[in-house]
């Protein structure tokens, strides 16, 4: 999933009396969902924080974090042409699969880039992995 707008609050605990602990200012930021509670749940970020969210502030589009910075290219291949270079902090959209590699959409560019180099690219959930 991924945060549905700015200002998304990270809370201690499942519930809006609970210590506040992150405010999210990045629209599209992937979180890992690791459990549910009466509306809320609980989320790891690409830092590896903790948090709880409301449901409602919460995305079903996937999403990816670039960790290091990267090389997006035209094929799923090291061979494959270089359309683009990710820096680190990039968000995208993920839309497919094929091995270590993960079909990106950044900045109008749509490309290749190794999951090794990026926070977020698990392929479970996507309807059908595309193959070039």
């Amino acid at each position: 999933m991924s945060l549905r707008s700015d200002g998304v609050e990270g809370r201690q605990g499942p519930g809006a009396n609970e210590r506040l602990r992150w405010l999210y200012q990045r629209t599209g930021l992937p979180v890992q969902v690791l459990a549910e509670r009466n509306g809320w749940k609980q989320v790891r970020d690409p830092a590896g924080d903790e948090v709880w969210m409301r449901s409602e502030d919460l995305d079903p589009r996937r999403t990816i974090y670039v960790r290091e910075q990267t090389e997006l290219r035209r094929t799923a291949r090291e061979s494959g042409q270089v359309v683009a270079y990710l820096m680190p902090g990039v968000i995208g959209a993920v839309t497919g699969c094929d091995g270590d590699w993960r079909r990106v959409a950044v900045g109008g560019r749509i490309g290749w880039a190794q999951n090794s180099s990026l926070w977020g690219g698990a392929c479970e959930g996507l309807d059908t992995p595309i193959r070039p």
